[in-house]
């Protein structure tokens, strides 16, 4: 299901600063996915409900969303699972420049509980085997995925 939100500021303009915000169910296991959707509305909680697995857009530099929004997100919807999303990788993207404005996740985990790093970029989450409080789940970007030359 897509729900209407709204891009980030200042970013989109160019677009009416429109952003759907995803929200997938499968077998009882609900993800939702925020794109570069910036503070969520009363109503787009509302919509979203129970979120299982939240993918946010997260970066040191709160390119998108500011700390006090992050917090606020996971406060609201209690995911049992965050993946961080929309941040600098530093082996693709080797200039500190670029993205424009766009900074790392490690900064922003080092304050974070409950890390994992899985050493695959493939993972099987299940309904019935969620972890019982939230971790925040870093994967590795896609074997297939190398610098842009």
């Amino acid at each position: 299901m897509g729900i209407r939100g709204k891009h980030a500021d200042p970013w989109g303009k160019e677009f009416g600063q429109t952003n759907t915000i995803w929200l997938l169910e499968l077998d009882g296991l609900r993800i939702a996915h925020l794109g570069d959707n910036g503070p969520l509305t009363e109503e787009n909680l509302k919509e979203l409900g129970r979120v299982d697995i939240l993918m946010i857009p997260i970066d040191a530099k709160y390119h998108i969303l500011k700390e006090p929004e992050i917090q606020a997100i996971r406060k609201a919807l209690h995911p049992r699972v965050l993946i961080p999303m929309h941040y600098r990788i530093p082996d693709l993207e080797p200039s500190a420049d670029s993205p424009e404005g766009l900074g790392e996740i490690g900064p922003w985990l080092a304050g974070q509980e409950n890390v994992l790093h899985p050493k695959s970029n493939l993972a099987t989450f299940s309904a019935g085997a969620l972890p019982p409080s939230q971790q925040v789940v870093v994967f590795p970007h896609s074997p297939k995925i190398s610098v842009p030359r």
